[in-house]
C-alpha cells in the first residue's frame, strides 16, 4: 500500500461505525428508492439525512459510497470504485462508479471520479465536494479534476476522515492556465456558432448540436458529441471534455456511455449512434467511437456527421 501523508479526523470513522451496518443499509435502501437516473435530488437528500439523524450531507455521501459502488462495471479488474458528488448549484448528489470495457484498449476506462464529473458536465453543474473510497484518486483522475475551472474549490472526503483539497493532492498541477485557458465550465456554450457542414443533416441534429456546443475542446478546436439512440425510443448524449494534458481527455462516446449507464440502460439497449466531429481536424473522434461502439453494441449503426465552428 502507498504511504498516506495526510491527517484524518478520527471522529468520522467513529461516527460511521456507531451508525451500524443495519442502519447504513437502510439509508442506502431509502436512497436507492429515491434515485432518479443516478441522482439523489436535494429534497430526498435532506429527508434521508433527517430520517436517520445523520450528522451532515457529507456523512450521507460517505454512507452512499457502497451504493455508488454497486453501479460500477469493472469487468476486467473486478476492482469496484464508487464516488458521490455534491452539485453546488442544486444540492443534488450524483452517484457514479468505474467502468471498464473488455476487448478494447484500456484508454476507454472510466474512473469513479471521472464518471461523476463527466455526468455533472453533461448536466451543466459543478461538483463542490466528492466522496471517494479509501483508494484516493490516481494521478490520471487528479489531472482530469484539475481541468475544471472551479477545481480550486473542490473538496474530497473519505470514510477514513480526510477532508482534502485538490491542491493538497496535486500541489503543483499542469492546469489549463499553462495553455492560456480558463478550464471546463459546465453549462457553458463554448461553440455557440457550431453548425453542420453544408448538405449534412440528421434527424437528431438538434440534440447533437446542443451537446456539441457545450463541448470543452479549447486545445484542439475540434468539438465533438455523440447521441445514442435506444431501443425504447429515448436518446442519451455525450460531449468531449478535453484535458490540457491531452491523454486524460474524455471522448464523447465515453461521456455518452456514462449517460447510458446512469439512466439504467445496458449496452444492448443501443440501437444506433451519431457522432458530430470536425472532419479532417486536429482531432477526429470517428475511429475511437467506432471501436468502442463495435465492441459494446456491434449491431448498432454509426453515422458520422461533419460540422464546423
Amino acid at each position: 500500500m502507498s504511504h498516506n501523508p495526510f491527517t484524518a479526523d478520527p471522529a468520522v470513522p467513529q461516527r460511521l461505525a456507531q451508525l451500524g451496518t443495519e442502519t447504513a443499509g437502510k439509508v442506502r435502501q431509502a436512497a436507492r428508492g429515491a434515485l432518479v437516473d443516478g441522482v439523489l435530488p436535494r429534497d430526498a437528500v435532506e429527508a434521508i439525512r433527517r430520517r436517520f439523524a445523520l450528522a451532515s450531507v457529507r456523512e450521507l455521501m460517505l454512507v452512499l459510497l457502497d451504493l455508488a459502488k454497486q453501479g460500477a462495471r469493472p469487468s476486467i479488474s473486478d476492482f469496484h470504485v464508487g464516488a458521490v458528488g455534491l452539485e453546488s448549484e442544486t444540492g443534488n448528489l450524483v452517484l457514479g462508479g468505474n467502468v471498464e470495457f473488455p476487448g478494447t484498449q484500456l484508454g476507454f476506462t472510466l474512473h469513479g471520479e471521472g464518471f461523476v464529473f463527466t455526468r455533472a458536465m453533461s448536466r451543466g453543474t459543478n461538483i463542490s465536494v466528492i466522496a471517494i473510497d479509501e483508494a484516493h484518486p490516481c494521478a490520471h483522475c487528479r489531472q482530469c479534476l484539475a481541468e475544471y475551472a472551479r477545481s480550486d474549490r473542490l473538496e474530497l472526503i473519505d470514510p477514513l476522515g480526510h477532508t482534502l483539497t485538490l491542491a493538497q493532492l496535486y500541489p503543483w498541477p499542469f492546469d489549463p492556465s499553462h495553455l492560456g485557458e480558463r478550464g471546463a465550465v459546465p453549462g457553458r456554450e463554448s461553440w455557440p456558432n457550431l453548425k453542420l457542414l453544408e448538405g449534412a443533416d440528421h434527424p437528431l441534429a438538434a440534440q447533437l448540436l446542443a451537446a456539441g456546443r457545450r463541448s470543452h475542446s479549447p486545445y484542439s478546436q475540434c468539438p465533438g458529441a455523440v447521441v445514442l439512440s435506444l431501443a425504447d425510443g429515448s436518446h442519451v448524449s455525450g460531449l468531449a471534455i478535453e484535458s490540457v494534458a491531452y491523454n486524460p481527455t474524455i471522448q464523447p462516446i465515453q461521456a455518452a456511455m456514462v449517460e447510458l449507464i446512469a439512466h439504467g440502460h445496458g449496452y444492448e439497449a443501443i440501437s444506433g449512434a451519431v457522432l458530430g466531429t470536425v472532419i479532417g481536424g486536429a482531432v477526429d473522434y470517428a475511429r475511437g467511437t467506432a471501436e468502442l461502439l463495435a465492441r459494446v453494441a456491434p449491431d448498432a449503426p454509426l453515422t458520422i456527421v461533419g460540422w464546423s465552428a
